[in-house]
C-alpha cells in the first residue's frame, strides 16, 4: 500500500486550480477540462458541485463577497479561474452589481496574491463590445467597446483593474470573453428556457430578432478548453481572447435546425419588424420581459466574433457548433 504521506507528497506536486462560481454551467465544464489535464480542482461556490464531480473535486462553500472566505479558498492554489458573477438577469441595483462583479473580482485577486497563486483567468464577456452592425463583423478583441449596460461595464472595469494588479504585483492575468454559453447546467436565460419549452411542446416559436442576424454562442466544453489553455500558455498573460463556436448561423436557420434535431413540430414565425420595434421601445421604457432592457437591441442584431487570436496564441480549437452547444442545454433541461 502507498503510505499516506507519500500519496500526499505526490498530490502536492500536482497543480491545484480554484474555480470561483464553479458549480454553474461554465464552472462544471472548466472543472472537467482541468481534471482531464491531470490537475487538482477546488470549487468555491454557494451551491454544491454537480453529481458528476462528486468526490473528484474539493468544495469550499462561500460567497465571493466574503473576502476571508475567498482568501481561505485560495490557499495552496496555483491558478484561480474567476467565474463568480451576477448576470444582467439578476436585476440588481448598480451598487449591487458592482459589489458582486467588481469587488468580488478584487477579492479573488487579493486572495490569489496573498496565497501565492501564479495566474488568474477572468471570465469576461463579448457584451463589452456592445452593438456592432453587419458591416463591422467580425468583431475582434481590438474592436470599439460600446457596452450593453451595467454588467458589461463591470466586466470591463474588472479587466482594467486586473491589468493594474498585474503591473504592480506580477500576478499573471488573462481574459476569455464569451457570448452565451450553452451546456449541462444551463438555467439562467429565461428567453432561451422559454424557447426550449415551446419547442418541446411543438408550439409556434416567434423569431424576435432579425431572422438573418448571426447567432454567436459557445458550448461550455469549448469555453472550458479556452480557460484551460489560458491557464497554461505564457502567451495568454495580459491578453483578452474571444471564445466562441466556429460558426454563427442566422437565427432562423439555427432555429429550424434545432426544431428538426429534437423532432419537434414547432413552426418558426418571423415577427414583423414594426411590431418588433414597438416591443423593444416598450421593454426599454418599462423594463418588462424576460430579457434585461440593456440587452434587447444587442440580441436583436446578433454578432460574429473573431476567434483567430485565441486559435493563434492559445491553440484554441472549438469542437462544437452553435447547434451542438444549444442541443446540450436543451437535452439537459429536458432530462431535468
Amino acid at each position: 500500500m502507498v503510505k499516506l504521506h507519500e500519496r500526499k507528497a505526490r498530490e502536492e506536486q500536482v497543480a491545484l486550480h480554484l474555480i470561483t462560481g464553479g458549480s454553474g454551467v461554465l464552472g462544471r465544464a472548466v472543472a472537467q477540462a482541468l481534471l482531464e489535464r491531470g490537475h487538482r480542482v477546488r470549487i468555491f461556490d454557494l451551491k454544491e458541485p454537480p453529481v458528476e464531480l462528486a468526490g473528484r473535486v474539493e468544495f469550499f462553500r462561500g460567497s465571493i463577497l466574503d473576502a476571508e472566505g475567498v482568501l481561505e479558498a485560495c490557499a495552496g492554489v496555483e491558478v484561480v479561474h474567476h467565474l463568480a458573477a451576477s448576470m444582467p438577469q439578476a436585476r440588481l441595483s448598480p451598487r449591487g452589481f458592482w459589489e458582486i462583479n467588481v469587488a468580488g473580482t478584487l477579492h479573488a485577486a487579493e486572495g490569489a496574491l496573498k496565497q501565492g497563486a501564479r495566474r488568474l483567468v477572468f471570465a469576461s464577456t463579448i457584451e463589452i463590445y456592445g452593438l456592432h452592425y453587419p458591416h463591422e463583423f467580425p468583431v475582434t478583441e481590438e474592436s470599439e467597446r460600446r457596452f450593453t449596460g451595467i454588467y458589461s461595464r463591470n466586466k470591463w472595469e474588472c479587466e482594467e483593474r486586473l491589468l493594474e494588479v498585474k503591473e504592480k504585483t506580477g500576478l499573471e492575468v488573462a481574459f476569455p470573453r464569451m457570448p452565451m454559453i450553452f451546456g449541462p447546467g444551463f438555467y439562467h436565460e429565461p428567453s432561451m428556457t422559454g424557447l426550449f419549452r415551446l419547442i418541446r411542446r411543438s408550439w409556434p416559436v416567434p423569431i424576435v430578432a432579425d431572422p438573418n442576424a448571426p447567432w454567436a454562442s459557445v458550448s461550455s466544453a469549448d469555453a472550458a478548453q479556452g480557460f484551460a489553455l489560458a491557464a497554461e500558455r505564457p502567451e495568454a498573460i495580459g491578453q483578452a481572447f474571444n471564445l466562441a463556436a466556429a460558426d454563427a448561423p442566422p437565427c432562423r436557420e439555427l432555429l429550424h435546425q434545432l426544431i428538426s434535431a429534437v423532432g419537434s413540430r414547432s413552426r418558426a414565425i418571423v415577427v414583423p419588424r414594426r411590431l418588433l420595434e414597438a416591443a423593444v421601445l416598450l421593454i426599454e421604457r418599462y423594463q418588462i420581459g424576460p430579457t434585461p432592457a440593456e440587452l434587447v437591441r444587442f440580441s436583436l442584431v446578433g454578432g460574429i466574433y473573431s476567434i483567430e487570436k485565441a486559435k493563434k496564441l492559445l491553440g484554441y480549437q472549438p469542437k462544437h457548433s452553435a447547434l451542438e452547444g444549444m442541443l446540450q442545454a436543451y437535452r439537459y433541461l429536458e432530462e431535468g
